[in-house]
């Protein structure tokens, strides 16, 4: 995501004091819009990682489901008695 030549666009986004003097307590970097910028990336990360899961979670549940339909259509097996 990060990049020197990534076009920069001009923004404002109106927050709750609280929310920006927690910011600006907690700040690690030099910057409030650094630390924006980072924990932006980060969010947009961990949505990305959930969808990610979202949609292997359905792809996993519908290929259970095939192997449901598929085993059903198999006779039952016959287990012998080994002695």
């Amino acid at each position: 995501m990060e990049g020197r030549n990534e076009e920069k666009i001009r923004t404002s986004v109106v927050l709750t004091k609280d929310l920006v003097e927690e910011i600006d307590r907690m700040n690690p970097f030099a910057t409030r819009k650094e630390f924006l910028d980072r924990a932006c990336k980060a969010y947009l990360l961990e949505l990305q990682r959930k969808k990610i899961d979202e949609e292997l979670a359905a792809a996993c549940a519908q290929a259970a489901k095939e192997d449901t339909e598929v085993h059903e259509a198999w006779e039952p097996a016959t287990l012998e008695t080994w002695r």
